[in-house]
């Protein structure tokens, strides 16, 4: 079985219009360069309307955010790394009356070589509860082995005061997930 279909390169279309210089007819053509009689109908038809067998540039639609809206929306993401490409959209829709899907929001921010990522969790202890740690530590540190035979463990329930167990996703650069703006502070058993 024969090949069905043959890519038509700029070097085929040209020989395509020299034969046709030539004065050949439509099917000598198109066995001489291989192709069907209707590629080579196209070719010259194409060659007779714009005067070149070259493909025409394909226009493209004018950018919905303008350079402006998106540095509005990066300056946004950079001071608030968690905020969703949703909520950015509808924000932008009230500020500047504008309409755009939030997926052309994440292009964006994406071009920019932000990726959405799930949220690094790290323990949360600020100054204080670290220095309260430290001492109760050292006051430990000289006990004897007995002490700790004797602790009772007790079975706790949870309950979540310090956020919630959801995923949480943050906009972030590769290699910038232990920036504090990207971690998200937790607490053994929801707090």
């Amino acid at each position: 079985m024969a090949e069905r279909y043959k890519v038509v390169t700029n070097s085929i279309r040209n020989l395509i219009i020299e034969h046709l210089k030539d004065g050949k007819s439509i099917r000598t053509i198109g066995k001489l360069v291989k192709v069907s009689h209707s590629t080579v109908f196209a070719t010259i038809k194409r060659y007779k309307l714009c005067r070149t067998v070259k493909n025409a540039l394909k226009s493209v639609a004018p950018l919905k955010l303008t350079p402006r809206y998106r540095s509005i929306t990066m300056h946004k993401i950079k001071k608030n790394p968690r905020l969703s490409a949703v909520k950015l959209t509808t924000e932008l829709q009230k500020r500047f009356t504008i309409k755009v899907n939030p997926e052309t929001v994440r292009r964006v921010i994406r071009s920019y070589r932000y990726n959405s990522r799930v949220v690094r969790r790290i323990f949360f202890v600020n100054e204080r509860t670290s220095k309260l740690r430290l001492d109760f530590a050292k006051s430990m540190v000289d006990k004897d082995k007995s002490l700790w035979e004797s602790v009772i463990f007790v079975d706790e329930s949870k309950f979540n005061i310090f956020g919630s167990d959801g995923r949480i996703t943050v906009w972030r650069k590769p290699n910038e997930e232990l920036n504090p703006k990207n971690l998200l502070p937790a607490v053994k058993h929801g707090g």
